[in-house]
């Protein structure tokens, strides 16, 4: 007993130390993690800290300022109006909450088979499990979007602030300011530093575990978000134009 006890420390200090090392010497982490990934740490994490921080924001905002903005672009009254009596505190906050403890573990998914996927086509030796840890260690960043947006609704006097302002490390909160009713507001939003040091990562990441190179790591993570921005912003940029 006293053996198990003493093995199951090891592992969720190994676990948790590998959270706070991936901050600052990722090279390392990512090779120790190799025998033993822990996926569902960083996974669960993050799916925490996004709830905790959109539970906070849909509590305090300006609940009439945000229906005003988000229906903003609707030019008749009567479905403004409509529209807005479908959104209630407590409708926005459920959707959230199960966006998040949805949308994260399918996105880690999704990128555990398309890192497989790859590796096998590179006869690489690279199963799902590796790819989905893969996924779930590089979105660690997302954690710092817990303090970031906390500290923006905690500077927020009158708490009329956008959801996407919680963020302010995306391309948008830093140089471009649209508001939500810009049709770029959404893909320059999702664009962050938060997102680019998370590509990093996985490019050390799949580097270490997959054993390629690094040009052909870096190839390997940047295609994909190259096709899904770029498709995102183009459609975007099509229909500010038709509006």
């Amino acid at each position: 007993m006293e053996m198990t006890n003493t093995a199951g420390t090891t592992t969720g200090n190994s676990a948790m130390g590998a959270l706070f090392a991936m901050f600052y010497e990722p090279s390392k982490t990512f090779a120790s993690l190799e025998s033993k990934r822990h996926a569902w740490l960083p996974l669960v994490l993050v799916m925490l800290s996004t709830c905790a921080l959109l539970m906070w924001y849909f509590s305090v905002v300006d609940f009439s300022w945000m229906i005003d903005q988000m229906n903003a672009g609707i030019k008749d009254a009567a479905v403004r109006e409509k529209a807005a009596g479908m959104m209630t505190r407590g409708v926005l906050q459920t959707s959230a909450l199960v966006a998040s403890l949805v949308m994260i573990p399918l996105v880690t998914v999704v990128m555990g088979v398309y890192f497989m996927l790859v590796a096998k086509s590179m006869g690489k030796e690279f199963g799902f499990g590796a790819g989905f840890a893969l996924s779930a260690w590089s979105g660690v960043t997302s954690l710092l979007l817990l303090p970031l947006g906390g500290m923006q609704i905690l500077l927020s006097s009158n708490h009329q602030i956008a959801s996407s302002e919680l963020n302010p490390l995306s391309l948008n909160q830093l140089f471009f300011h649209y508001g939500m009713d810009n049709k770029l507001a959404g893909p320059l939003d999702m664009v962050s530093l938060t997102t680019i040091w998370g590509m990093i990562l996985m490019v050390i990441g799949f580097q270490a575990w997959a054993k390629v190179s690094r040009s052909a790591a870096t190839a390997v993570v940047v295609i994909p978000y190259a096709v899904i921005f770029a498709g995102w912003f183009g459609f975007a940029m099509m229909m500010s134009k038709a509006v």
